[in-house]
């Protein structure tokens, strides 16, 4: 299948959401982005398109479509994690070359890639990260869907990082891949805990419920509830829908509308922008 083929139809799901909120729009960014890359499997192309077109049949398809799983036939037909809204990149721009998606730019074996935005030279070039072993030089750690960077230096646009898919994350402390640790093992960020439901506090800890203190972590309290970081230093309990709100981490939808807690629209709805473009 065509990657003008797949980027068609996929794109099309969207058209009745960017109409929805009064967006007209051939989608020529979208179809962009998700025309680069034909798939050499087009059964399973085939199918990873069929499935989000069933599930873009749902009424709530608009709010929630970031949020389901991927399909199997998404990851066979597009490994690299182009097709199907997946965002990864099968393109073939080298580290350094100028670019305008991270689609656009080459993945290395063992890797990950995007178009970085250099401040120095006030430009997009394609950034390869390479996945370090523990004990290596790191300048970042790879977590699921995103990637966190420091003291990369302008021009330097192929950098080692840790993945925590390996287990490992970059402590900043040494600049070396580490080991992610379980409850009571030693960290020196939130990304050294292996698991959801605990923090960092120099060790890892199990995060606390609403009315427990957070004085020694913003990130201490579980989903129930968020820090009061500038007041009492306690988890407290997040707001339902139609409760007043100045923040979204006060709301249990986590999303803040016009100072009263709302249906959170999703990420979806918060980047449905870029697929109306």
């Amino acid at each position: 299948m065509s990657g003008e083929e797949f980027a068609a139809r996929y794109c099309a799901l969207f058209q009745p959401c960017c109409a929805e909120v009064g967006i007209v729009t051939d989608q020529t960014a979208c179809k962009t982005l998700f025309g680069y890359s034909a798939s050499n499997n087009a059964a399973a192309a085939e199918d990873c398109l069929k499935q989000y077109e069933e599930a873009a049949k749902s009424p709530d398809w608009c709010q929630t479509f970031s949020t389901l799983p991927r399909p199997a036939s998404c990851e066979q037909a597009y490994p690299q994690g182009n097709g199907g809204g997946g965002g990864g990149n099968t393109g073939t721009k080298p580290p350094g070359a100028e670019c305008n998606t991270s689609a656009e730019c080459a993945v290395p074996k063992g890797g990950d890639a995007n178009c970085s935005y250099d401040f120095d030279l006030s430009q997009d070039f394609c950034t390869q990260y390479h996945f370090a072993a523990e004990g290596e030089e790191c300048f970042g750690t790879k977590a699921e869907n995103y990637t966190e960077t420091s003291n990369v230096m302008s021009g330097v646009y192929e950098v080692p990082i840790c993945n925590t898919g390996d287990g490992l994350y970059c402590d900043y402390t040494t600049s070396k891949c580490a080991k992610q640790s379980g409850l009571g093992g030693d960290c020196s960020s939130s990304l050294g805990c292996n698991a959801d439901d605990l923090y960092c506090s120099t060790t890892c800890k199990t995060k606390v419920p609403p009315g427990q203190s957070c004085a020694d972590s913003s990130s201490a309290c579980d989903d129930a509830g968020y820090c009061d970081s500038f007041g009492t230093d306690t988890c407290i309990a997040r707001r339902p829908n139609g409760e007043a709100c100045d923040s979204n981490e006060q709301c249990e939808s986590l999303y803040c509308d016009y100072d009263v807690c709302d249906t959170n629209p999703g990420l979806g709805g918060l980047s449905l922008l870029f697929f109306c473009q």
